[in-house]
């Protein structure tokens, strides 16, 4: 490896660095801010001077102060393919070499904005989750947009979090950065007119860390200085507490595991208990088939040829027998002979069938209480 390659691998480290920093510090700032009264917290918002360029159909608007008292300075008319016309370069580079901030604002019709739903595992690497896949939540891949999103609910029950995502196609974006970039105006943020309002030096940037340039004064004068102080300031402040989190994520992906083993297991538990269920059953059905059959057997034998049965009602104590028969009174006799039956007796009236010369019965009979039932 050559000195050249080993300067272009420290110089994408150290970016990577700061680009780490500038989260941890705008995180913790956001924290530290939500901490102390909220007029305390309007008058910070608003420190800063900013230089905004808001889009509009046509033309392109700067204002210079803060954002809640920006002054128009400029309007200047929009070329189709981006370019600006009657453009004084000198005047926008004096506001732009006072402001700390420049910020371009692009109209809400041109941003796409979609909610997600998301393991909440994801989230330390969600940049990246996102960018990945890309062309399943929007019609666009990584590399024909600019995006930016936020965390908007976090679900701790579900272990899941709720993020929206902003995307603007690069073709609209591009020619605007390039049409300012020759007037010497760098913006270092694009973002909605609606993430001015809660305005604190951190809000939803749709232009990626690699595109931002160094601006106004703060960043033309002392970017390095400002930015390893940040990074050394953003590690002993937040490194705990990031280290926490980062434990937090782990220990609840590995308990939402566990959870998952845990209904797998139950499922099988619940299966094998509807199984044992179903085989009692069957072993039941088939003892009080076979109990059945033997009955019906012995009946075939004790009952003459001259009766017929043309019904036969088990009713889980009793049985009932209609039919008929030549000699219906001498049925119950041969009926006690069975060790099946107990107590028979007539259910109703025996009549006699004029077209078969033959009585109807109506037989009754208790099971034997020898013989379990079913």
């Amino acid at each position: 490896m050559n000195g050249r390659s080993i300067w272009a691998l420290l110089g994408s480290r150290a970016r990577a660095l700061v680009t780490v920093g500038d989260k941890l510090w705008n995180w913790w700032l956001a924290e530290l801010l939500d901490l102390i009264p909220e007029r305390w917290q309007r008058h910070l918002r608003r420190r800063g001077n900013l230089l905004l360029i808001e889009v509009a159909e046509q033309s392109l608007c700067f204002r210079y102060g803060s954002s809640g008292t920006a002054e128009i300075i400029a309007r200047v008319p929009l070329n189709e393919d981006g370019s600006l016309s009657g453009l004084s370069s000198e005047q926008l580079d004096a506001w732009a070499s006072k402001a700390d901030q420049i910020i371009l604002l692009v109209p809400e019709q041109r941003v796409l904005r979609k909610l997600i739903a998301l393991p909440a595992a994801t989230e330390p690497r969600l940049e990246n989750v996102l960018r990945f896949e890309m062309d399943r939540y929007t019609p666009f891949t990584s590399e024909q947009v600019f995006f930016a999103y936020r965390v908007v609910a976090r679900e701790r029950e579900r272990h899941r979090i709720q993020v929206e995502l902003l995307v603007v196609q690069r073709d609209y974006i591009n020619p605007l950065l390039a049409g300012l970039a020759e007037a010497n105006v760098q913006p270092g943020i694009v973002t909605l007119p609606e993430a001015l309002g809660g305005w604190s030096g951190a809000t939803l940037n749709l232009l990626p860390a690699s595109s931002r340039a160094g601006q106004g004064k703060w960043g033309r004068n002392r970017r390095l200085q400002v930015a390893m102080a940040v990074l050394l300031l953003a590690v002993l402040l937040g490194s705990p507490f990031y280290q926490r989190q980062q434990t937090l994520t782990r220990l609840q992906s590995e308990l939402q595991q566990l959870k998952a083993r845990t209904a797998e297991s139950r499922g099988v538990s619940t299966e094998l208990e509807r199984l044992e269920t179903s085989r009692a059953f069957l072993l039941e059905q088939q003892g009080q088939t076979s109990r059945l059959l033997l009955l019906l057997d012995e009946l075939t034998t004790l009952l003459p040829d001259h009766t017929w049965l043309m019904r036969f009602e088990d009713n889980g104590n009793s049985f009932r027998l209609d039919g008929e028969s030549a000699e219906a009174s001498a049925l119950i006799g041969l009926l006690e002979q069975s060790p099946s039956l107990e107590n028979v007796r007539f259910g109703s009236p025996v009549t006699s069938n004029p077209s078969t010369s033959k009585d109807r019965f109506s037989l009754v009979a208790d099971r034997s209480k020898a013989e379990p039932a079913p």
